[in-house]
């Protein structure tokens, strides 16, 4: 991110891309860099992937409702923005296009806006693309062939592209007749290694005053085999059952 660069992570369902992202995100200065998290899970066109993007964009700029409104109108006027109530009657942004608009001109201008906030006097922005197999469901390459020509241009933006459908996001990047192939570099997360477990593992037991000893700890990877998800999970059940300074009761 700090690096401006293009990167593919992914991995199956509950690995922690996302959470490692978050994570990533946090250490970096708030005053440098401006990060727009988008979730393309409910999408199902272009006209809701502008929409998406654009919402996350101005979300990031953003706080108040009124600088919300004023952030989306000074960069995706094209979408008609307005502020409406969601069904906990909380004030929410509204993006969308209209009924017979042209999808093109609006992407490009989405897809853009990154490049423009991130102007030699402006803060360096990350656009985060979760889920980002999704747009083949697009039913065209469209959104593909235009982040390929946009972001190749972009220098002081970086972008992660995160998919939980491993053959599908290495269909993107690596097969020769794609928009995206070769677009960036991309990054296969796997199992978290018992070792690292180890310190994590006693660390949280420890917090708690109570404790776990390295060959329940080995017992536990071997079951999970190291599955980030599923090796927090069962712990957590342990954590529960473990009586403060006592071993697990299950052993």
């Amino acid at each position: 991110m700090e690096n401006a660069e293009k990167l593919f992570v992914f991995s199956e369902r509950r690995y922690g891309k996302t959470s490692l992202v978050r994570a990533a995100l946090g250490k970096l200065p708030r005053r440098n860099f401006i990060s727009a998290y988008v979730d393309l899970w409910p999408t199902d066109s272009e006209a809701t992937f502008v929409a998406a993007v654009a919402r996350a964009i101005t979300e990031s700029l953003s706080s108040s409702v009124e600088k919300l409104l004023d952030t989306a109108k000074k960069f995706f006027s094209s979408l008609s923005p307005s502020v409406t109530v969601d069904a906990e009657g909380k004030p929410a942004l509204t993006l969308g296009l209209a009924k017979h608009a042209r999808i093109a001109p609006v992407l490009e201008e989405v897809l853009e806006t990154p490049a423009k906030i991130a102007s030699k006097s402006g803060p360096r922005v990350v656009v985060v693309l979760d889920e980002f197999q999704q747009i083949l469901e697009y039913g065209s390459d469209q959104v593909e062939r235009k982040l390929r020509s946009v972001i190749q241009n972009h220098r002081r933006v970086s972008y992660l592209f995160l998919g939980s459908r491993k053959h599908l996001i290495q269909k993107m990047v690596l097969d020769r007749n794609r928009p995206l192939y070769r677009a960036g570099s991309h990054y296969p997360l796997g199992p978290i290694a018992e070792k690292h477990w180890q310190p994590f593992i006693q660390h949280h037991f420890a917090e708690a005053d109570k404790r776990i000893d390295e060959g329940q700890i080995h017992e536990i990877c071997e079951m999970t085999q190291g599955h980030p998800f599923y090796t927090q999970h069962l712990c957590h059940a342990l954590w529960e059952l473990c009586e403060r300074k006592g071993r697990s009761r299950t052993r």
